[in-house]
């Protein structure tokens, strides 16, 4: 019998948003947006998210597995009343619209899919980085979620000295780095890792982008993994079990 465990939990960046007390609140230049399959820390000066966080389970993964595509429509979210990035910003920009909430994790609903194209989910991503290791993290995540069936995902973009600029007439903001974390349970332990993608077109393979959530934490002052007991945090975001996760 397969009992599944599924992790819930809301990531609050110390510098940013404080907690939602909507489904939709702004708070100086950031918005909590809470989606039918994930949640947003919304940048409004960047016009992409801080972070995304949901949780992918077992279930999810095996029945979008074989789904058929459904056509990506990028948009805004019309509900959402602050600046957003358009189709225009990124047309001729070379830049990739890279989902956080990848949208084939979303397919279980089509609302959630559907969702997951609002430009409120997308940062500008380097074409060969999102297509390349990006795409490699995505799937080992969904190999993740069938092996303990369940985890939590939090990523979304760093900026460290913004050598890219900005994008089209809203000036969208192009990340430096992007990261991903990904919290697990399992033999009665909680278990992390990340990892950490420059926002280029080198090539990658997994092992070389592996880092601690610690790390992650101490470039984007955000505390991931707030709710959980503070010996337990440390532990778990200090160390990476590279055998507990394959690599």
């Amino acid at each position: 019998m397969r009992f599944t465990i599924v992790l819930f939990f809301v990531v609050f960046s110390m510098v940013s948003c404080s907690p939602p007390q909507h489904n939709k609140s702004i708070n100086n230049k950031c918005a909590i947006i809470r989606y039918i399959g994930f949640i947003v820390n919304y940048n409004t000066y960047h016009k992409q998210p801080n972070w995304v966080s949901y949780t992918l389970t077992s279930e999810q993964v095996e029945s979008t597995e074989n789904m058929p595509k459904i056509p990506h429509h990028y948009m805004q979210d019309s509900n959402f009343h602050h600046p957003q990035a358009t189709n225009e910003d990124y047309r001729g920009s070379g830049w990739a619209r890279g989902h956080m909430a990848r949208h084939m994790d979303m397919k279980w609903k089509k609302e959630a899919a559907f969702e997951s194209d609002y430009f409120t989910n997308i940062c500008p991503q380097n074409k060969k980085m999102n297509g390349g290791i990006w795409l490699k993290i995505e799937n080992k995540v969904r190999k993740l979620a069938l092996q303990y069936d369940s985890v939590n995902i939090v990523c979304g973009p760093i900026f460290i000295d913004s050598i890219y600029g900005t994008i089209g007439y809203n000036k969208v903001a192009v990340p430096d780095f992007f990261f991903k974390t990904v919290l697990a349970f399992h033999n009665c332990h909680y278990h992390a890792i990340a990892f950490i993608c420059p926002n280029d077109d080198r090539s990658l393979e997994l092992i070389d982008v592996v880092t601690t959530v610690n790390y992650i934490e101490s470039l984007t002052n955000f505390d991931l993994y707030k709710h959980l007991d503070d010996l337990i945090e440390e532990s778990v975001e200090d160390v990476v079990d590279r055998s507990i996760w394959g690599l």
